[in-house]
């Protein structure tokens, strides 16, 4: 079976004007669900420094649109994180970042009242050399980081030790395609964030993990391969 050891998501943007609405949407829900406690959420979002400023107030607003309380409501999109210490290690992470440099556009404070709450946060000018690049932001902190072009967004996505899976976002098409073959990740998802499918493969490479679940080569995890070879002279 998989060992998923800090898996990490990549959210790689170029944009073009007529896919704003569903980038946006899949970037909140791919960083948020789940309170952001999920190993193949949206943590690095590396954005075309043309398309930088749009895409990040159109995120921060739809971000802050999201109501938090009890998961059992409804109406509530982020609920509490698991345990008191993860919640306070990801708001010393937050902490150490904004020290580096970064900017807090939305969030960044522990929630007093009961419960371990943590707000959607949003941190702005991410370079490599941060605590939120370079580590797992295990909740609901969203690090963008601003790329020259897809080149070096390119460059920027590789440049981690953890390698689950990414997404591209553009209208082209053979652009897509040709960054998905250089993305060293487990898996590449065009115009739409992660998800798993028992139909195909799930796993990731460099530190984010060995072997795959699902699809056929999930079954072969579960197998013992033996080698019967007769009359080899």
């Amino acid at each position: 079976m998989p060992y998923w050891n800090w898996a990490v998501r990549i959210h790689l943007l170029c944009l073009t004007m007529p896919i704003w609405k569903l980038a946006v949407k899949a970037a909140v829900a791919g960083r948020y669900q789940n309170t952001g406690q999920v190993c193949a959420a949206a943590k690095r979002f590396i954005i075309e420094e043309g398309i930088a400023s749009a895409f990040t107030e159109r995120f921060v607003a739809a971000a802050a649109a999201l109501k938090m309380g009890d998961p059992r409501d409804e109406e509530n999109a982020l609920g509490p994180m698991a345990r008191f210490d993860l919640r306070d290690e990801l708001h010393h992470q937050v902490e150490k970042t904004l020290a580096q440099g970064a900017r807090l556009l939305l969030g960044g404070e522990k929630m007093a009242g009961a419960g371990n709450y943590y707000p959607p946060t949003v941190l702005a000018n991410v370079t490599p050399e941060m605590t939120a690049f370079r580590e797992e932001m295990f909740g609901p902190v969203a690090a963008i980081t601003v790329a020259k072009d897809a080149e070096h967004a390119l460059e920027l996505a590789n440049d981690s030790e953890f390698g689950l899976s990414a997404t591209i976002f553009t209208t082209d098409e053979t652009q897509a395609r040709q960054m998905a073959a250089r993305l060293e990740c487990g898996g590449v998802f065009i115009n739409g964030y992660c998800a798993s499918d028992a139909r195909v493969a799930f796993g990731g490479v460099k530190k984010s993990g060995f072997g795959r679940e699902l699809s056929h080569f999930g079954l072969h995890e579960f197998c013992n391969i033996q080698t019967v070879w007769k009359d080899r002279i």
